[in-house]
């Protein structure tokens, strides 16, 4: 399929997102629509996919620096700017990192854009290692609570939970590892969308379950041999992105990646055991790729998990849709105060605990 003709769309925000898309679009090949924007003109400098520099009368290219509301503003600063990129795209999944600058500010401005112009949106976000500190925890939880109101559905990815079976063991091979873990993630539920096998998910049930949902949960696990449909899903089942929480499933997506020897009694194994993992009374669909060159002698699983806990847009406080309609404090025209966003709560931007 032509990148250019295909309603999906994979949007790297920021160092990481950029980073993962690349690595998606890579392991992809031919065929996959994709971009990648960030304040930081270097980012740009590997022409592999499609670039655009946010911010650049405001920041000159040089990145946020850490700061989500000079982000925030860049991107406000020029509403417009992605609309040719999203021009006939009907799913967004969105790949960002918080707790940082360009990844916690613009994120929710350009989610933002595409529901103005009715694209639903998938957002991939992960938040910071625990050896980066609180303070760094902190702003991706701030960031996290304005993005998912934005999202039509959320994936949250803490790194340690991404690189925990990884064997990650040096400190500084932690952020490639996970964008790595992620790109194949992505990567998998891509050729889902785009290259439907025996049995088809079409796109309008993703977009669907992603419209009336909010938080999700994702895992990929693959194995090859005997008992391989077993050993899926015993992977799935020790996946802490998967079991994170313990909110009631909703709404279960499921994709099966195989080859020509996939069996019928391994899709029973596998539809079976991820609904009693995640829930028997939740509604399930279930779509199947073939690729013999890629999966010829093994299964890899990807699902998707929709929180019954999360509330769906639409049931909004008021303070809330305040915030998602413009996110200006009393009415004013401009919502930024000594670099600060005034559009997050004070708690929030203070980082404070609020205790009962």
């Amino acid at each position: 399929m032509n990148d250019a003709m295909s309603r999906f769309l994979l949007l790297g925000v920021g160092g990481m997102g950029a980073e993962t898309a690349r690595r998606t679009a890579n392991a992809y090949g031919p065929g996959i629509r994709v971009h990648a924007v960030d304040t930081d003109a270097a980012i740009g400098a590997d022409a592999s996919i499609p670039f655009t520099l946010l911010g650049g009368s405001r920041l000159a290219g040089q990145g946020a620096g850490g700061h989500a509301a000079a982000a925030r503003a860049a991107v406000q600063d020029a509403p417009a700017q992605l609309d040719p990129v999203f021009a006939g795209v009907q799913l967004a999944v969105v790949v960002t990192a918080l707790g940082g600058g360009t990844g916690g500010g613009a994120t929710v401005e350009i989610l933002k854009r595409l529901r103005s112009r009715g694209v639903a949106t998938l957002l991939f976000a992960t938040t910071p290692f625990a050896f980066e500190g609180e303070e760094k925890r902190r702003a991706a939880q701030t960031a996290a609570a304005g993005a998912e109101q934005e999202a039509d559905a959320s994936v949250i990815l803490p790194l340690d939970d991404l690189v925990k079976n990884a064997g990650t063991d040096v400190a500084k091979d932690a952020l490639a590892d996970a964008e790595r873990v992620l790109a194949e993630g992505i990567t998998l539920l891509w050729r889902l969308l785009e290259k439907p096998g025996y049995v088809k998910l079409n796109a309008e049930q993703i977009i669907d379950a992603l419209r009336t949902k909010g938080r999700a949960r994702f895992a990929v696990a693959e194995a090859e041999g005997p008992d391989r449909a077993r050993r899926v899903l015993d992977r799935m089942a020790a996946s802490p992105l998967l079991t994170q929480g313990g909110a009631r499933t909703r709404e279960i997506v499921l994709g099966v990646l195989a080859g020509d020897d996939l069996r019928l009694s391994e899709l029973g194994v596998l539809a079976d055991g991820t609904r009693d993992l995640l829930g028997l009374s939740a509604k399930f669909a279930i779509g199947t790729v073939h690729d013999d060159a890629h999966y010829g002698g093994r299964i890899a699983a990807v699902v998707l998990a929709f929180d019954e806990s999360a509330a769906p847009h639409g049931r909004k406080t008021e303070d809330q849709k305040a915030l998602a309609q413009g996110g200006r404090v009393g009415g004013s025209s401009e919502n930024l105060w000594h670099d600060e966003d005034l559009d997050v709560p004070t708690f929030m931007r203070r980082h404070l605990t609020l205790d009962r």
